[in-house]
């Protein structure tokens, strides 16, 4: 197959371009659904690759927890231990206890709600009770006996991620929190960051205008989109419209799409698509669920298409022309594969199977004559490699080459075996006593000293004789013999 591809090129080649005119000819009538379905599937592959950037970054926070839960409990049940030695929390030294708690931080939290004790001064007196569903939350944590740890917030800041857990104390009076940063604490987790993944994607495409992160109350009643600053990090400032559409689009757990006009020169859509997380008892975990709002930029695809209709005339010009040129470079890689096809790419030498048809062609128009078989192998060359390196390995392996063809009768054929061994056949031979003269001045050519980098590589060859049809009617009978000579040589 092919040969005959090679045999037919010019043809081929031609007949190819009149298809093509053909098809072009046609071509433009598809070009607009060519197009509109090449940006459904960039909006797939954007929304596909946000919600597996979500997924992944769940599954690797999950792992991540498991092992942060074990110290959190522990180091909880430190906190609760002192407490019932010493109930005073304000003789406490907690930055003493911070250090041997790892990277977390420690808070005190009261029956108001206030951050009474901490060791990150800037939550001080820090009033959960504004936050009316989590203040619900913390009061119900408080009046039991059991440890709890919430969820790595995975978008709450593009710069921080924290994890918190509570314990109360045993007579209900205190809560214990705490918090590590896990960007700090686990520096490589800073390689899953879903806003910076948002950003890229962004970047990539051109019809992504802006990748947006809704948050939602356990009841979806309150909506606010995370931000990506220094705080507030939920902001509830957004349209009643906007509200409404996450609200729905959690409630229905279906993406929502709205196409809008903002002016006459773009073109937006907007889609809201629900990510969302359940329990083992398949609960909706509101906390870590969220809504992504991706805008596109539809005036892209509208651009485009009005250039292609602009453009068709000169693109059948410049098509002729580019395909006139890959018409020259296909001459070109054709004629170069069939060339690497039967070369040996380091050096240039015939390959296994050209050495083989050869072989045969010379046994069956030479029936009368002797033909040498050759097994040539590089004395220690795997040391030189490993002394050396791979580079001056492939000079030895080109030079021995080279030496080699200078060495041999235009009728004679070297292949390289592999690595450092080689075959040569030998023609025209007229008894063994001349083969082994010929072989002599291989050898003798194939001690070879080299330098690199101001020190000296000397190269030896060992090689074993097979002669046709003295020793052998086929190749393989004659390589093996060789081979085995070549081994009793060495030894």
């Amino acid at each position: 197959m092919r040969n005959l591809l090679f045999k037919y090129k010019y043809l081929i080649i031609t007949l190819l371009f009149s298809i093509m005119l053909l098809l072009f000819f046609h071509g433009y009538r598809d070009t607009k659904n060519m197009m509109e379905e090449s940006n459904k599937i960039q909006r797939a592959m954007v929304e596909r690759n946000i919600l597996e950037s979500f997924s992944y970054a769940d599954s690797t926070y999950k792992i991540l927890e498991e092992h942060l839960n074990k110290d959190m409990k522990k180091y909880s049940k430190v906190l609760v231990d002192k407490y019932k030695q010493n109930p005073h929390i304000y003789s406490w030294d907690l930055e003493k206890i911070k250090e041997k708690f790892h990277g977390y931080d420690i808070y005190i939290i009261d029956k108001n709600l206030e951050v009474k004790r901490t060791t990150f001064k800037k939550d001080l007196e820090l009033d959960f009770d504004q936050f009316p569903n989590f203040a619900d939350l913390l009061r119900k944590r408080m009046s039991g006996d059991i440890f709890h740890a919430d969820r790595m917030d995975i978008s709450t800041n593009a710069h921080k991620i924290v994890k918190y857990s509570y314990m109360p104390s045993p007579d209900n009076k205190y809560l214990f929190e705490l918090s590590t940063n896990i960007l700090e604490t686990h520096p490589l987790m800073k390689n899953i960051n879903v806003f910076s993944h948002a950003n890229e994607l962004t970047n990539k495409y051109d019809l992504v205008k802006k990748i947006s992160f809704y948050k939602f109350s356990e009841t979806g009643s309150e909506v606010g989109i995370v931000t990506r600053g220094e705080g507030p990090y939920i902001d509830k400032d957004i349209s009643n419209k906007v509200k409404d559409i996450v609200e729905n689009t959690v409630l229905s757990n279906k993406s929502i799409e709205i196409t809008k006009d903002n002016s006459p020169g773009a073109n937006y859509t907007y889609k809201y698509i629900p990510y969302l997380n359940y329990s083992k008892h398949d609960e909706l975990d509101w906390w870590n669920s969220y809504v992504v709002g991706i805008t596109y930029d539809d005036s892209i695809l509208q651009s485009k298409l009005a250039a292609e209709r602009n453009l068709f005339i000169g693109k059948t010009v410049i098509i002729t022309l580019v395909f006139i040129l890959f018409a020259f470079i296909m001459v070109y890689l054709i004629k170069r594969t069939e060339q690497l096809a039967s070369c040996d790419c380091l050096t240039a030498l015939p390959n296994r199977k050209r050495y083989e048809e050869h072989f045969n062609k010379i046994v069956s128009q030479r029936k009368d004559e002797r033909a040498a078989v050759l097994f040539i192998d590089l004395d220690d060359f795997k040391a030189i490699n490993d002394t050396y390196g791979h580079e001056t390995g492939d000079l030895v392996i080109k030079k021995a080459a080279e030496i080699l063809k200078s060495n041999v009768r235009e009728d004679d054929m070297i292949t390289r075996a592999g690595g450092d061994e080689f075959l040569v056949l030998l023609t025209g031979i007229t008894s063994p006593a001349d083969a082994e003269s010929a072989v002599k001045k291989i050898m003798q050519a194939l001690k070879i000293t080299l330098v690199v980098d101001n020190k000296t590589i000397n190269v030896r060859a060992s090689t074993g004789m097979s002669i046709y049809p003295d020793d052998g009617t086929t190749l393989q009978e004659l390589l093996r013999k060789a081979d085995h000579a070549m081994y009793s040589a060495k030894r």
